[in-house]
């Protein structure tokens, strides 16, 4: 079933939201309301609900930025702190305006939406986003008068989004990196595992290389559970799945995905609930 498109920018309406606090609802009588429990049917529905939102929310990202403007994510470094993988990298930008002053969103997967980084920052002339030493903004903490580095400690298959919007909101750039994937590779098509959840709970499933509007069938089995769904290609021979993995009655697993085409038929694997 496909997944209901949500406009990126309404997810930035939750970061005043996220932080703001919430009066509690009141009768007409003035006493507190005594909200229902849910029943499990409709937690599975609100869950589902969120996770398609989760889902569609990536899948656009990337295509959110304005019109001619691009991230390009240059690694500087990458190695082991204290026993954890961390990778380095330099942000550059093309088609951003420099004559403005810009904010970095994040949203990690364990948030349910992006929150602000830091702001303050320029884009020099070769595109490379730093933190001017005239800078009033937040920046200034790390940054102050050189380049900005983004660091992750990822896990595997974890996916990092981020956004450079300018203060007038009239330049926006959004882009996104996993620095540690999970892709398998058939023939010219290939599979990725993105994690959308700090447990893996919530996956992305992104083909490449079919043919464009080529008609899939998506096998996917953890443990017991076995779906099998239609797909279809895209005009660039892509395709995107979000799938929750969990089971009723296990903690953690590994499910394993088949995406089967005429031409080629790529599989993956990845454990969930760790």
């Amino acid at each position: 079933m496909p997944l209901k498109p949500i406009v990126i920018l309404a997810l930035f309406a939750l970061l005043s939201s996220a932080t703001a606090q919430k009066s509690e609802p009141t009768s007409p009588a003035g006493a507190p309301a005594q909200a229902q429990a849910p029943q499990p049917a409709e937690i599975d529905a609100a869950i589902q609900a969120e996770a398609a939102k989760t889902a569609q929310a990536t899948i656009n990202w990337d295509k959110s930025s304005t019109p001619g403007t691009k991230a390009h994510l240059e690694l500087i470094k990458k190695g082991l702190v204290s026993g954890k993988n961390v990778v380095d990298y330099r942000l550059k930008v093309e088609g951003a305006a420099r004559d403005k002053r810009y904010k970095l969103f994040v949203w990690p997967v364990t948030v349910r939406s992006p929150i602000q980084m830091m702001d303050g920052l320029a884009v020099g002339t070769d595109g490379t986003v730093m933190c001017p030493a005239d800078s009033k903004g937040t920046c200034t903490q790390r940054f102050k008068g050189t380049e900005v580095h983004l660091t992750y400690a990822p896990e595997i298959g974890e996916i990092f989004r981020q956004a450079l919007i300018s203060e007038d909101d009239q330049s926006r750039v959004f882009f996104s990196v996993v620095p540690s994937p999970i892709t398998e590779t058939n023939k010219t098509c290939s599979l990725e595992a993105i994690r959308l959840s700090p447990s893996f709970e919530l996956a992305l499933i992104r083909g490449k290389g079919f043919k464009p509007g080529e008609d899939l069938n998506v096998h996917t089995q953890s443990y017991q559970d076995v779906h099998n769904q239609p797909a279809k290609a895209d005009a660039q021979g892509e395709f995107f799945l979000s799938i929750t993995p969990a089971v009723k009655g296990r903690t953690n697993g590994i499910i394993e995905i088949t995406a089967k085409s005429a031409s080629c038929s790529p599989s993956i694997s990845f454990n969930w609930g760790l």
